[in-house]
């Protein structure tokens, strides 16, 4: 099945009253939480950062609330437990789909229009020629009878979902074509991946690519990156509509009003690994995530 991940269309913000959004007084304060797939030693500080940012833009205080799991972020937004949330592309959808009119896509980062994927292998591998660079992921369709493989959790779109896709469309079945079933990091983010693929515990894996870019030398010399994906789109700030059009209007505000150039800002940009700016989202960008996530049987996003 082919699904036009590459496809940009134009950002649009949905305009406020469409979708079924529900009137609501401003709230007194506004809770936000991330899947944890980021770097967990340095996301209280990135957390921190942003609650004083947010606090200071929407006039309400913001506090920061941990998800131990990817339902758990997605599930606290429906269940009126979180306001808004940052997502990944599944995650995205899924709370597009759970809240049935009353979530909305509020900003993305200038990275995530054109997301990447990181296939890597440990070095070991690689200086002994048994796996080399890839132009073509079905390249790797025999090698991969005598290797390892690692995806991250089952939810994440980067560590999972669109490797899975992307080699289910070179011909390699993640559960037959590699030297045993493929794993999966059950915790540690794409940390988990990395670090199982850099220490040899398994020959190859699959990851953030922007989360590996900011990773330590020796980790990225021990684990080098062979092949990479064509782009899709990925992470979002997610709202619940409970909070008035108004209030999730001036967080989309916040975010792309965010300017590189102000020393404040750029903390904030760099903690959430924006390459210059947050950008308005139309939910329709995500509409080839949900394809992808529908094409794959059930079993294997559980």
């Amino acid at each position: 099945m082919k699904i036009p991940v590459l496809a940009l269309m134009p950002l649009l913000w949905l305009a406020p009253g469409c979708g079924g959004a529900a009137a609501a007084d401003s709230p007194k304060e506004l809770r936000f939480s991330v899947i944890p797939d980021f770097n967990k030693s340095k996301l209280a500080e990135s957390a921190a950062l942003l609650e004083t940012y947010l606090s200071k833009q929407l006039g309400v205080p913001v506090h920061y609330v941990a998800s131990n799991d990817y339902t758990m972020a997605v599930n606290g937004l429906v269940a009126n437990k979180l306001d808004f949330v940052w997502l990944g592309g599944k995650t995205t959808v899924d709370a597009l789909d759970a809240g049935k009119g009353e979530v909305r896509v509020l900003a993305t980062r200038d990275i995530d229009l054109d997301f990447r994927s990181y296939f890597i292998a440990n070095k070991k591998l690689v200086d002994e020629g048994k796996v080399k660079p890839l132009t073509e992921l079905k390249q790797l369709k025999e090698l991969a009878k005598n290797l390892t493989f690692t995806f991250g959790d089952k939810n994440s779109t980067s560590g999972h979902l669109m490797p899975r896709y992307f080699l289910s469309e070179a011909g390699i079945d993640p559960n037959l074509g590699f030297k045993g079933e493929a794993t999966y990091q059950a915790s540690g983010g794409h940390a988990a991946t990395l670090k199982a693929v850099a220490s040899g515990a398994t020959d190859l894996g699959a990851l953030n690519f922007a989360y590996y870019d900011k990773a330590s030398a020796e980790d990225k010399a021990n684990a080098p990156i062979v092949f990479t994906t064509p782009g899709y789109v990925d992470y979002a700030w997610v709202g619940h509509t409970r909070v008035g059009d108004a209030m999730l209007q001036k967080i989309t505000t916040a975010f792309t009003r965010l300017d590189k150039d102000n020393a404040d800002d750029k903390q904030v940009l760099d903690a959430w690994s924006a390459k210059a700016r947050f950008e308005a989202a139309d939910a329709k960008r995500w509409d080839s995530i949900r394809k992808v996530r529908d094409s794959l049987p059930k079993g294997f996003l559980q």
